[in-house]
C-alpha cells in the first residue's frame, strides 16, 4: 500500500470513529432532556430549573405587600377587587357601573399571579347601584356585614357552595335570615 492509499484509509476510520461518537452523544443528550423534565436531574446541573429560577415573577413588589389603589380596586372582569399580594388574597369592594347580574369569581389571575376572593368589603353591596342579582363565591371567609347593607336595587342575593349547590336570599329580607360565617 501506498502513502497516499494509507493516508485515506485513516481519515476514512477517523471519520467513522467521529461520526459514531457524535451519534452516540444524541441518546445521552435525549435520555437528559427526558429526565431533566420528570424531574429526575438535580438542581445543580438542571436546565429546566435554572431556567425557572432566572425567569421567575415575583408576585408582590419589594415593600409593597398590598395593592396601590385602595379605594375604588382593581376592576378585573366585571368587579373591583383589593389585592394583598403577600398572602394571594382578593377583596371585593364594588362592581364596575351598571353590572345588573353581578357574579363574583372565587379566584383570578392578574399578573401572572393567582388570588382568592375571601372577603366583600362592607360597603360592596352598598356601592352596587344597579345590580338586581349578587352571586357570591364559596371561596368567602368574611362578609363584613355586607348583606346588611345591600343597595334598594338588590332583589337576589345567591351564596354558591363548594358542591355546586347555592342559597338564594331575596331582598327586602330579614336580617337574621343571612348566614354568617
Amino acid at each position: 500500500m501506498t502513502a497516499s492509499q494509507e493516508t485515506f484509509k485513516r481519515d476514512r476510520r477517523d471519520r467513522f470513529f467521529l461520526r459514531l461518537m457524535l451519534w452516540s452523544f444524541l441518546p445521552l443528550i435525549a435520555f437528559y432532556f427526558i429526565a431533566d423534565t420528570a424531574g429526575l436531574i438535580p438542581a445543580e446541573v438542571s436546565v429546566r430549573i435554572r431556567n425557572e429560577r432566572k425567569y421567575r415573577r415575583e408576585c408582590f413588589a419589594s415593600g409593597n405587600d398590598i395593592d396601590p389603589d385602595l379605594v375604588l380596586g382593581i376592576p378585573i372582569g366585571d368587579t373591583r377587587f383589593r389585592l394583598n399580594y403577600g398572602n394571594g388574597h382578593a377583596i371585593v369592594t364594588r362592581p364596575i357601573h351598571g353590572v345588573e347580574e353581578w357574579v363574583i369569581p372565587s379566584s383570578f389571575f392578574y399578573n401572572d399571579c393567582h388570588f382568592t376572593v375571601t372577603a366583600l368589603d362592607p360597603f360592596a353591596l352598598l356601592n352596587a347601584n344597579f345590580a338586581k342579582s349578587v352571586s357570591l363565591p364559596p371561596t368567602l371567609v368574611y362578609l363584613n356585614g355586607a348583606p346588611e347593607l345591600a343597595n334598594d336595587t338588590l332583589q337576589t342575593l345567591i351564596f354558591r357552595r363548594s358542591d355546586g349547590s347555592e342559597d338564594r336570599f331575596t331582598y327586602p329580607r330579614p336580617p337574621e335570615a343571612i348566614p354568617i360565617q
